[in-house]
């Protein structure tokens, strides 16, 4: 239950509004290291108050600011896995490409090896729905005959996201584009169909 069902006053959306534009601001500006809830309360004009009434802390925040731009992945059935695939990679690249997350992913990533609970929010929140989505494909493709069942699904989400990961983490390697996009859905699916028939 939200704290206006409990006090009965209708939350502010345009102090929401500011939170969110003031941690991306700081984020842009100065990377993730200097998203504090202090920095963020100051920069938004409000209180520590009002922004725990809004969010558990800085990893629900950035859950939320991910949702609002991205959401939880591209919903699309081309017809074909190779389109179903391409679609969620040029989503992919988009995201990678956003100076929001060019600015902090590094900082990020290293966050997560720290802090349990941002690790398990972000997982649970929206890397593991979006690789849902990349699944669900897949799964579409075996049952129209295109593929065989993958033996690891993760293995395959892998494959598809981890150059990207690293063009955004190291841009001198390489342009992170929709060239790329088709070159890991061909790479991921010439794998999967290399490991059925090793096996």
């Amino acid at each position: 239950m939200s704290s206006s069902a409990v006090t009965g006053r209708p939350r502010d959306s345009t102090l929401d509004a500011k939170i969110l534009e003031a941690a991306e601001a700081i984020l842009l500006e100065s990377g993730y290291s200097s998203l504090t809830i202090d920095a963020i309360v100051h920069r938004a004009g409000t209180s520590r108050p009002a922004f725990y009434r809004r969010y558990a802390g800085i990893p629900a925040l950035l859950l939320e600011m991910l949702f609002r731009k991205f959401g939880d992945g591209p919903i699309t059935d081309t017809g074909s896995v190779y389109g179903d695939l391409l679609v969620i990679q040029s989503e992919q690249v988009r995201l990678f490409n956003h100076p929001l997350v060019r600015r902090c992913l590094s900082g990020f990533l290293d966050s997560l090896q720290t802090d349990a609970n941002l690790l398990e929010v972000f997982h649970a929140g929206f890397f593991a729905p979006r690789r849902a989505v990349t699944r669900d494909a897949l799964l579409r493709g075996v049952a129209r005959g295109e593929i065989p069942r993958p033996v690891d699904v993760d293995w395959v989400c892998d494959l598809m996201s981890g150059p990207l990961v690293m063009r955004c983490t190291f841009p001198k390697i390489g342009p992170l584009d929709e060239d790329l996009a088709a070159a890991t859905v061909n790479a991921a699916l010439a794998d999967l169909r290399a490991s059925a028939t090793s096996a």
